[in-house]
């Protein structure tokens, strides 16, 4: 409510100096307007509604949604089309306020003998039009590169928060415990193996620290961490968790670091994980996405949630290229599909 009577304060500031604008100009080119004001008011009046509806207008027009034609995606095509768009406007609004003044003062409208005479009446106005075209686009471009640079700010800020979000999954202290704990009781049946799960913990410890401050890496080396941390939660849960992997590791294919971990964690962690209900967690792609899905089978008492997961990942995401996360639960799957980035 604050905001539109804001928005509405705005324009009637702009109105009132458009107005006057308007106003002084009609007097600065007739002089004798001045002296006969008392003949002239009308005149005066017209002047100043005429420049109100000519800026308002063409403010509308700069503002209004071109479709595809963004200062984004096709700078040149928006230009062409803003100005076009401004002249269309501004000459058929002169006509309509010439055609409206004429039957105020005369009791009749003007009559229009052809479009060539009404185009020469009126190219004072194209020149208004041109001007206020420049202005309007100038200031459109202005604003759409300040909102497109804080949104890169912020999504830069997000991508930064995202991946201190992802190092503190890995070294929170439910993570160490729940290692640690797994280690101590493989201690005494294993030692081949134990060596094995501290080999592999090192490893997911030192790709986290490695990789926290990289926005891509390729798939390659993702594949080879996830393969630590599958080996690390298999020990954990024996046969009742499955993870299957097919992606080639193909180094032109990127992905955000530690994205497959938190989809793999958030699955585990929502998930019921038993004899009779084992975790089936695939992991492939169709050559336009990294699919990983898994068996829909949500624990009816959830722990405390880290805050991480999927809004995490979608906003990495949304920061790194133009197409979105999909999320997706059907026939008992629960899939998210990871747009692949490719580098030359």
């Amino acid at each position: 409510m604050l905001r539109e009577e804001k928005t509405i304060s705005r324009h009637i500031r702009d109105t009132l100096i458009i107005f006057s604008f308007g106003f002084i100009f009609n007097g600065f080119f007739c002089l004798q307007c001045i002296l006969q004001i008392d003949k002239y008011w009308l005149d005066f009046v017209f002047t100043g509604i005429f420049w109100v509806v000519l800026w308002k207008g063409n403010e509308w027009v700069a503002g209004w949604d071109f479709g595809a034609f963004t200062w984004q995606h096709r700078p040149t095509s928006r230009l062409l089309i803003g100005v076009l768009g401004h002249c269309v406007y501004t000459f058929l609004a002169a006509v309509l306020l010439t055609q409206v003044m004429t039957y105020i003062q005369n009791g009749q409208m003007r009559p229009i003998s052809s479009f060539g005479e009404v185009l020469r009446d009126h190219l004072p106005s194209l020149f208004i039009a041109l001007v206020i075209s420049l202005f309007m686009t100038a200031r459109s471009f202005l604003y759409n590169w300040r909102d497109l640079a804080i949104q890169n700010e912020k999504l830069k800020t997000e991508s930064m928060a995202s991946r201190f979000a992802s190092l503190k999954a890995q070294v929170n202290p439910h993570f160490l415990f729940n290692s640690l704990n797994v280690l101590s009781g493989l201690v005494y049946r294993d030692a081949d193996l134990s060596a094995q799960f501290i080999k592999k913990l090192s490893e997911v410890y030192r790709y986290v620290l490695d990789q926290q401050e990289q926005e891509l890496v390729p798939v390659g080396e993702e594949l080879d961490f996830v393969d630590s941390i599958v080996f690390l939660q298999q020990i954990r849960f024996g046969d009742n968790l499955k993870v299957s992997i097919d992606v080639p590791k193909d180094s032109s294919k990127m992905i955000a670091p530690l994205a497959l971990q938190m989809l793999i964690e958030n699955a585990i962690k929502h998930n019921v994980i038993s004899a009779q209900s084992p975790l089936d967690i695939q992991i492939k792609e169709n050559g336009q996405y990294f699919i990983v899905s898994n068996t829909l089978q949500p624990k009816t008492v959830m722990g405390e949630s880290l805050g991480l997961g999927l809004e995490n990942i979608r906003k990495r995401y949304g920061f790194l290229t133009n197409r979105a996360v999909e999320i997706l639960q059907e026939q008992g799957q629960f899939i998210v599909k990871l747009p692949i980035i490719k580098v030359a």
